[in-house]
């Protein structure tokens, strides 16, 4: 083949005529059973033999032969292309293939080509708009909440048969095709009863602000098939979320189109509907077109409706938007601190600072080891007095090491010789996978600055060898175990971990030697710490992530 290609590079340049006799000659071997190569010499001497000989082989080579010849190969061509093939592709695949033969034997081979091409381009994209692209994921944040928190979340927030806070999951590029679709998608998953009329309302509306073309009159609206079935099967039509959340980080391209068709709309429609709707993981280029098309907040704008929303200013704000995070597992924490507020008489930060508290050595009405309440939160009711006892003599067994924001824990690709516990402020984990993020983004204007990322409340910049800022993948709080999968496996690191707080973070480190004369000294302990990480390790199982 690589002759062949040669030959016709060659051959087109000094403007002759591409050919290759490797087709037909595979054909002649396979089906006579030679597999020799000296198959291949004899017709090499063949053609140095027909180039020097002065006599004209098509006078004295039988006419009938050449012809048989020729009508053999395309018959064999036509038998496995047309016969043979179908059981080997697709239904709408093989109709493409017959309309471009089809198409070949009316308008010729060249515009017969470009036909086929063409109703493959459009069989792509319909194939694409009936495919899904969403699906239900069954996740929950890093943070540790007390246990009356928890018991709030596990009641209302992830009910099996109510859940007031549900995950779904987005893939692939979404264009003008696929975004009704998705919609359609959503929309069915969480309940919600919208016409068509109202679809073509809020198409109409302005993004900027709301109109009467974007009310939705939900009691006047007749429930396409599809979302009344849904009603169905959850047995009124009431059950809906309280708190919707998209996972952007594997959806990676977004068109104008689709933004403002599907994410716009779906903005209006929660908002009708009471939803905080929430995004996370978008890449750069699909967080600036949400943002250039006022689907989401503006950076400033977005963290002064966070703040207000966490304190008791306004936890209800409706303005039709959506409102993103740096990773899934903010957002999760975010919906599920206004769902324990909701349904508890405790504002959130005094639930978030509810075990920061409870750390603190100096504080008061706390008799056990600080530790303790993070063994007590993270193992629920599986420790009694006795082993909370038991966790209190775990000072000895290691050590408190305190980093200043912006400072390396640990690298990927170390020797893991520890795993670690969050004692008090912030730990991040970038993300490398995507390399560094691009500064900039050449919209129809032009390059677009792209300004620091503020989906998080309290990010830093994460600033990788080359001074490009990093993304994150997840957060780790008080109370959060990282670096233990490595710890356990004695495997290198596979990924870096950084104090993010703005007062740097405190971290409990648990070494293997230390663990090792735990297990001697203090059996009891050990099985708790153990316990620990397999419950650690189970959740991160169940949220389906590959960092810990």
């Amino acid at each position: 083949m690589v002759t062949v290609g040669v030959s016709n590079l060659m051959s087109g340049l000094l403007f002759g005529f591409t050919g290759s006799y490797i087709f037909s000659q595979t054909i002649f071997t396979y089906r006579t059973g030679c597999h020799s190569r000296y198959i291949g010499v004899f017709i090499m001497a063949a053609y140095l033999a027909v180039c020097v000989s002065t006599i004209n082989i098509l006078q004295i080579a039988p006419l009938f032969f050449l012809g048989a010849t020729l009508i053999f190969i395309g018959y064999d061509l036509l038998w496995e292309w047309l016969i043979e093939i179908r059981v080997k592709i697709f239904f709408m695949e093989y109709c493409i293939l017959l309309v471009t033969f089809v198409a070949i034997q009316i308008v010729g081979m060249d515009f017969g080509i470009v036909i086929g091409v063409i109703v493959a381009l459009i069989e792509h994209v319909a194939s694409t708009t009936r495919v899904s692209s969403m699906g239900r994921v069954m996740k929950r944040s890093r943070a540790v909440w007390s246990n009356d928190d928890w018991v709030a979340l596990q009641t209302y927030g992830y009910n099996i048969n109510d859940p007031k806070i549900v995950t779904l999951e987005v893939k692939g590029p979404i264009f003008f095709g696929s975004s009704q679709k998705l919609l359609t998608d959503i929309t069915d998953e969480i309940g919600l009863s919208i016409s068509e009329e109202e679809l073509k309302r809020i198409a109409f509306a302005s993004p900027h602000h709301s109109t009467p073309h974007s009310s939705l009159r939900a009691n006047r609206a007749k429930s396409p098939k599809g979302i009344k079935k849904k009603a169905k099967l959850l047995g009124k039509q009431g059950c809906r979320p309280q708190f919707v959340v998209l996972d952007f980080s594997q959806m990676h391209n977004l068109d104008a189109s689709a933004a403002t068709s599907c994410f716009l709309q779906l903005a209006k429609m929660c908002e009708k509907r009471g939803i905080l709707l929430c995004a996370a993981g978008a890449i750069p280029r699909v967080e600036w077109m949400l943002r250039s098309h006022n689907i989401t907040y503006g950076y400033d704008e977005e963290i002064q409706i966070k703040n207000d929303m966490l304190s008791s200013k306004n936890s209800n704000l409706k303005h039709g938007k959506v409102i993103l995070f740096l990773t899934i597992f903010e957002a999760l924490e975010f919906s599920e601190r206004l769902l324990i507020e909701r349904v508890t008489t405790k504002m959130p930060y005094e639930r978030i600072h509810c075990l920061q508290r409870g750390l603190s050595s100096t504080s008061t009405g706390f008799p056990h080891h600080q530790l303790t309440y993070i063994f007590l939160n993270v193992l629920r009711g599986d420790l009694n007095e006795e082993e909370k006892g038991v966790v209190d003599g775990i000072q000895s067994y290691y050590e408190e090491a305190e980093y200043q924001r912006g400072q390396t824990i640990f690298e990927k690709n170390t020797h893991p010789d520890a795993f670690y516990i969050v004692v008090k402020g912030e730990v991040a984990v970038p993300r490398d996978r995507i390399g560094s993020l691009p500064s900039k983004i050449r919209s129809g204007a032009g390059a677009v600055k792209i300004p620091q990322s503020l989906s998080s409340l309290n990010l830093l910049e994460i600033i990788g060898d080359d001074g490009e800022h990093k993304s994150v993948e997840s957060f780790h709080k008080v109370g959060g175990i990282f670096g233990y999968c490595d710890f356990l496996l004695e495997r290198y690191r596979s990924f870096d971990a950084v104090a993010t707080s703005s007062s740097g973070a405190m971290v409990a480190v648990f070494t293997r030697v230390n663990l090792n004369k735990m297990k001697r000294e203090n059996a009891p302990l050990y099985v708790i710490v153990q316990q620990l990480l397999l419950r650690a390790s189970l959740s991160d199982l169940a949220n389906c992530t590959c960092h810990n």
